[in-house]
């Protein structure tokens, strides 16, 4: 991606303060710039060419001998694997990539699929996978590149789920309210390859994965819904969460018990098996590598560097925000609170990021948006209804680093206080959950595009005392 470039240093402004807010306008475009800034160097370290090369110069690479790679950043994780010195037989190879990612790919096989709602070319992917790894044999090097999103690239549901029951089943798990390793827990029970059940196919082949981790604490069994990793959730607590997230009613459900109960379906691999020994995991990038520990308070430290006591002063205040978790707009409710309470202690302007996965449950008749979207107007208008009267300027970019927030054409919003904003307007966009259309007439929409990578949300917020 030529987009997403380091190329902070070169086009940030010098940092402009708040002391009056009468000129917040230019000070905003200033803030705006620094908000994309940071996003675009997120992105930018997160990108294949980065992580692959550096771990691919930690392994024999003749070893291996064949290559999966699956998820959001799947083309350019392959393409860099292949520039790296990768070769194995074409019928050794598989990528199953987002339908929507025109990232150039080499002359592996390469099946254009679907997120977040699976389709015939999901299907098809994990036929293809499954082939892939049952041919393989105990003198086989399997090199599994995963991304976020592979759960919905790559399916195969277990009988008597059809794919059409899998397309509802992942609808209801999205509306649901339910973290990533909840919904991804039942998205184990009901596949033939996820829950570490692809890893056994490969057997007794030896498997490397290299991860972009898109999900909270890196867990193995959460990404791509752990195809080539063990469940750690025994299946009692998997099954009770159909129920928890409100699941009970599909008709395969009481079908599924049954078959668990008798032995007809194959559990997940349980964390003691003895084929985890075969597989070895490296994490290469996450959300929370890069956002707390890793790019951005390096980018911070240069952009606001200054040995003189004026430059001291002017620097904006740092500070720490909890990760993203629960309802986005409860989340959104929490950042602007903190924000204001961060503003008024510092005395002067605050600049805040933090990173994570929201949820939204979802009624059964609702508009268009994502999780980002959401969380950026809840955030406006939870901030303008606490500081009524204050013309304190402020700014938030809330997206998703992949480049896409739901099923929408955005990556998420990027806000600022002198956008209009209509209370009445927004909250029901809220209440109905439609905000991309509100946000795209009143024009706060952020749409960077496709990344080609996935290391789930950040949000960037500045504000001025």
């Amino acid at each position: 991606m030529t987009r997403h470039q380091p190329e902070w240093q070169k086009t940030l402004l010098p940092w402009r303060g708040c002391s009056n807010h009468i000129n917040a306008k230019p000070m905003l475009a200033d803030w705006r710039q620094i908000a994309v800034a940071l996003y675009d160097n997120v992105v930018a370290t997160g990108q294949a060419d980065h992580v692959v090369s550096r771990a691919l110069s930690q392994i024999n690479i003749a070893d291996i001998s064949a290559v999966l790679a699956v998820g959001k950043a799947a083309r350019g994780m392959a393409q860099s694997a292949y520039d790296n010195g990768v070769r194995v037989a074409r019928d050794k190879a598989l990528i199953i990539a987002p339908s929507d990612d025109h990232n150039d790919a080499h002359d592996w096989p390469l099946i254009p699929s679907a997120h977040p709602v699976p389709d015939q070319n999901s299907l098809i992917a994990g036929q293809q996978a499954a082939a892939l790894c049952q041919s393989l044999n105990d003198a086989d090097h399997l090199l599994v590149l995963l991304s976020g999103g592979a759960s919905a690239l790559m399916v195969a549901p277990h009988p008597p789920l059809t794919l059409d029951d899998k397309i509802e089943l992942n609808a209801r798990l999205l509306a649901s309210g339910g973290d990533i390793h909840q919904i991804n827990a039942i998205r184990r029970l009901v596949s033939q390859i996820k829950g570490g059940r692809l890893a056994a196919m490969a057997a007794p082949a030896q498997i490397t994965q290299f991860i972009i981790s898109d999900v909270e604490n890196d867990q193995l069994s959460s990404i791509g819904s752990g195809i080539m990793a063990p469940d750690p959730m025994p299946v009692s607590e998997s099954l009770a969460l159909i129920d928890t997230l409100g699941m009970a009613d599909l008709w395969w459900v009481a079908d599924l018990h049954k078959q668990y109960a008798d032995g007809r379906m194959t559990p997940p691999l349980s964390p003691d098996h003895p084929l985890c020994d075969k597989i070895d995991s490296h994490i290469l990038a996450s959300n929370k590598q890069l956002i707390h520990a890793g790019v951005i308070p390096d980018i911070l430290s240069s952009l606001f560097a200054g040995n003189d006591q004026h430059s001291k002063a002017q620097a904006p205040q740092i500070i720490a925000y909890p990760r993203l978790s629960g309802e986005a707009s409860v989340m959104a409710e929490c950042l602007a609170e903190a924000t204001i309470s961060a503003v008024n202690q510092a005395g002067k302007t605050v600049i805040g990021i933090t990173g994570g996965e929201t949820v939204v449950t979802l009624p059964h008749d609702h508009g268009l948006g994502g999780r980002s979207q959401e969380l950026a107007l809840a955030f406006a208008l939870a901030f303008k209804t606490a500081m009524q009267g204050s013309d304190m300027p402020w700014l938030i970019l809330a997206a998703g680093t992949d480049g896409r927030d739901g099923p929408t054409d955005a990556a998420g919003a990027i806000l600022d206080s002198q956008m209009p904003l209509d209370i009445a307007s927004a909250k029901q966009a809220l209440l109905r959950h439609d905000v991309w259309n509100y946000l795209d007439q009143s024009g706060g929409l952020f749409r960077p595009g496709a990344s080609g990578t996935n290391l789930a949300d950040m949000v960037v917020i500045i504000a001025g005392s």
